[in-house]
């Protein structure tokens, strides 16, 4: 895979440099090993730097080892090659890392305070409780410290994990997507409060890394973003955001910043990477007349007696399925019927009133299944999308949908698969294993819920979560 050349704002850089390297990570390389024996590189060549001060946000797109990397850095995972070293604490005494999980990891038969105390034990009774005392009182869980974790919103189990996280007073804190499994506004509130304690001038953790795939998150919180793209995971690009904290998101260079971050982002997610390009096969025509005419080419002669396939074909790749709903593809591709020329992605998102990422998912899986193209960062109908959206007979517009879904290749063979039971169904068990072995670098639960989306959509196939068996519909 060609790896892009990290381009910085070369300000932020010689900033960086005057400033003491927290943590390194040098061709750091991470491989796992499937059930069925191959061994899968999710991490490969990973070179870099965490300076003092800094707030470092890992963004990327699922499969790209986000979350891999955070814990090589942070020594939960050990590196299959490569390594990650660190700059000695002020006060040897200090933990090096701290580690904030998704889920919130709290004990629920302890307390608020003795959760939190987990992090402390070694230290002496009066030094402990000083330190929870302040750390309760920073992130506003003073008058909860008695309560169990049962009573809690997810937004205060999520300050009671930074708090146990914070008291030791690391030198590093790492946190693992810590807004996901929140609501919207409690995640914004939270973000709000985590920028504001990176303000304290009492703060001893030196620096912060964190996963995300939300670009607001990034623009909030980081001080540099690096984007990671995926299969395997290397550094596809590094952003700056020299902006000053407290950050209002209404002023013009936030907003500057946030659409250069979304606009790189969402190429990476196109795939518009050069040998993405390479390895296309046959590009797809364009639903726009050409402006000359040209003489159709002639098939070769066939030789009598000869197959009536006599070329070497080149194997379709294999790309995963996008978890989304096949709906938000339909009404896609009925608003850029409307456009003879296609329309800017940009444009697009405007003009639905939705930012670039709620629109990408539905955007590759209209790529994915042949119904469009983005040269660029414009989309443009194929002729079987443009058929499609024209299409007012709901039974054939199924149909078409269908055909798409069944010319990739992992719902062909799975199908295929299911259909050789002659009725029976096909196990779960079987269609992960499949799933496995096309698809390596991905989720293969994610990749079945994804399947039986769509499949269910176009009613090709049914699943019986009794018996976690597949059925054809024919």
């Amino acid at each position: 895979m060609l790896s892009v050349v990290p381009n910085p704002n070369t300000a932020g850089k010689a900033v960086r440099e005057t400033r003491k390297n927290i943590l390194s990570v040098r061709s750091l390389c991470r491989d796992f090993t499937r059930p069925n024996g191959n061994v899968v590189t999710v991490l490969e060549g990973i070179n870099l730097d965490v300076y003092d001060g800094e707030f470092l946000a890992l963004l990327g797109t699922s499969g790209s080892g986000k979350s891999t990397l955070l814990r090589c850095m942070a020594g939960l995972l050990k590196p299959t090659r490569g390594s990650v070293s660190y700059a000695q604490p002020e006060d040897p005494a200090d933990p090096l890392v701290s580690f904030v999980f998704q889920n919130f990891a709290l004990f629920p038969w302890m307390t608020v305070r003795e959760n939190v105390e987990l992090a402390v034990r070694h230290l002496p009774k009066h030094e402990r409780s000083a330190r929870i005392d302040s750390i309760l009182e920073l992130v506003g869980l003073a008058s909860y410290e008695g309560v169990f974790p049962r009573e809690l919103s997810g937004g205060m189990k999520q300050r009671v994990s930074f708090a146990r996280a914070m008291v030791g007073e690391p030198m590093v804190l790492f946190l693992d997507e810590p807004f996901s499994a929140l609501d919207p506004l409690t995640s914004e509130s939270l973000r709000a409060e985590i920028g504001r304690l990176w303000t304290q001038p009492e703060r001893k953790i030196r620096a912060a890394v964190f996963v995300t795939h939300n670009l607001d998150e990034a623009m909030q919180l980081a001080d540099r973003v690096v984007i990671l793209q995926s299969n395997p995971g290397m550094i596809y690009r590094t952003f700056e955001v020299p902006l000053p904290r407290p950050r209002n998101p209404n002023t013009e260079e936030f907003k500057r910043l946030e659409d250069d971050l979304e606009r790189l982002f969402g190429e990476l997610q196109l795939g518009r990477m050069i040998s993405e390009h390479e390895e296309e096969a046959h590009p797809p025509v364009a639903s726009v007349p050409p402006t000359t005419t040209e003489a159709p080419q002639q098939s070769e002669p066939m030789t009598s007696g000869a197959p009536a396939q006599t070329r070497t074909e080149r194997p379709r790749r294999v790309k995963p399925l996008i978890n989304t709903s096949l709906v938000l593809v339909e009404g896609l591709l009925t608003r850029l019927a409307e456009e003879e020329i296609g329309m800017d992605l940009y444009d697009l998102a405007d003009d639905m009133g939705q930012s670039v990422d709620h629109v990408l998912p539905a955007v590759a899986s209209g790529e994915l299944l042949g119904l469009l193209y983005t040269p660029g960062t414009r989309l443009v109908l194929t002729e079987t999308g443009r058929t499609f959206a024209h299409e007012q007979d709901p039974l054939l517009r199924r149909a078409i949908l269908r055909e798409a879904c069944l010319n990739l290749p992992m719902v062909a063979s799975i199908y295929e698969l299911v259909k050789g039971t002659q009725g029976e169904g096909l196990e779960k068990s079987i269609a992960l294993e499949q799933i496995v072995m096309m698809l390596p670098f991905e989720d293969p639960d994610l990749q079945f819920e994804a399947l039986l989306k769509w499949c269910r959509h176009v009613n090709l196939m049914s699943y019986d979560a009794a018996r976690a068996c597949l059925y054809a519909e024919d």
